[in-house]
């Protein structure tokens, strides 16, 4: 057997192999008894027709599976004896495979990039504040108010901003038919609302009838409306008052778990110095890992990144069906979501290269113990049984996948650690 490689860039190869024609008619004969030793043709019985007679009637099969086979073992035994890890499938460039010919091949395939990675201890970052100020505990607060709001129905009532109406709403674009929308909630004065539609809502009562015509700009980021005019037509059945409750004991009381509002207070400032803490050593971990790339620029291999973006276009699919949209029906740009998942994609990428390089100079490893302590918590936050947990990742290779994702965590709780961090002032 005869090998050539070829270096196309760091992390692109182009393979060729060759053998003779000896080699070629000792597969083609294997196959040939293959084929004569399983079918049945009229007048003889199975396994007994003449391997001539098989071999004119299944000439196209014969040589497509020779073929087949060829490839496939030629590929094999190149890459292993070279000693190279492709990743991805081959690229078939030429094939050569004549009747008492040699048989040679020509492929084209990615590995992973050697580098020696660097500059990964030490790195300088800055620390966010974590201080909870007392205008972020208001504004918890505030929320928690508007949580509790109710909506009262008043009759009588002449609609004003942050009030609710309740509305059969007729949406007409132009050029389509009409879209019905019964006993809709409207806030008067939102926000999202065009402000044709909140000028129209101000003012009105039950039983009122307004309509409000609105011309959406061309790069409106709701597609079906872009560019469009559309017409509003809305009847009235409720004005609703919202109603917030004051911020007092009783306020805390309702919530069951406090005494008074001053015991309020304190758990939102507690909660809120847990989140913001959080935050900060997540934000300290990815500025950490971002120099870390800086530090590393290697080249990508292209296989990896589509299929990273593959993986979060199905994410995204996925999230669509589990809010009951059907992505089938959604007027959806395939080719722009692509794009703009492709740079979040090569980081992505490059980070797991880099934390795999850390990992492997540092000889992190992780122990079957944490293994199965991930697999528990992962099932208690899933509500599925362990074992049952378990026996799915191991059907598809989601073990190996879980170690390979918990020593990259490790790699980079290591590097953090050995961070240079000084806290913002």
């Amino acid at each position: 057997m005869k090998i050539e490689l070829a270096d196309l860039t760091p992390i692109k190869k182009s393979l060729s192999v060759e053998i003779d024609a000896d080699e070629v008619q000792a597969e083609t004969n294997a196959v040939l008894r293959r084929y004569a030793s399983q079918v049945r043709l009229p007048g003889f019985r199975q396994g007994k027709a003449p391997a001539d007679l098989v071999r004119k009637r299944f000439a196209k099969e014969i040589d497509d599976d020779v073929r087949e086979r060829l490839v496939s073992r030629l590929w094999r035994e190149a890459t292993k004896e070279k000693g190279l890890h492709p990743i991805g499938d081959p690229v078939l460039e030429d094939l050569k495979h004549e009747p008492g010919q040699p048989f040679s091949i020509k492929t084209v395939f990615e590995v992973l990039p050697q580098f020696q990675v660097k500059d990964y201890r030490g790195v300088e970052a800055r620390k966010p504040p974590a201080a909870v100020t007392d205008a972020e505990v208001g504004e918890a607060l505030e929320s928690i108010r508007q949580s509790r709001a109710r909506f009262v129905a008043d009759e009588a009532r002449l609609a004003e901003p942050a009030d609710v109406v309740i509305a059969d709403v007729t949406e007409t674009a132009a050029g389509e038919e009409p879209k019905v929308r019964e006993r809709m909630l409207v806030e008067v004065g939102a926000g999202d609302n065009p402000p044709e539609l909140n000028a129209r809502l101000a003012g009105v009562k039950a039983g009122a009838r307004v309509d409000a015509t609105v011309r959406y700009a061309a790069d409106h980021p709701v597609e079906r409306l872009a560019g469009k005019e559309v017409r509003y037509d809305l009847l009235v059945h409720e004005v609703k008052r919202k109603e917030i409750p004051p911020a007092d004991d009783e306020l805390a009381k309702e919530l069951g778990e406090f005494d008074d509002l001053a015991s309020l207070k304190a758990r939102i400032r507690t909660d809120l110095a847990e989140r913001k803490e959080a935050a900060a050593r997540a934000a300290v971990r990815q500025l950490v890992l971002d120099r870390v790339l800086l530090a590393n620029p290697i080249p990508l291999p292209d296989v990896l990144v589509e299929e990273e973006i593959q993986h979060r276009l199905e994410e995204m699919v996925r999230e669509m069906m589990y809010h009951g949209l059907d992505p089938r029906k959604a007027d959806l740009d395939w080719k722009q979501l692509r794009d703009r998942n492709e740079e979040p994609a090569r980081k992505i990428v490059h980070a797991r290269l880099v934390l795999d390089a850390v990992g492997l100079a540092e000889g992190v490893r992780v122990e079957r113990a944490e293994i199965e302590s991930r697999i528990l918590r992962e099932a208690e936050r899933i509500g599925e049984k362990p074992d049952e947990l378990r026996a799915r990742l191991q059907k598809g290779g989601g073990l190996q996948a879980l170690e390979t994702q918990m020593v990259r965590e490790k790699s980079l709780d290591l590097i953090t650690s050995v961070a240079n961090i000084q806290n913002a002032e």
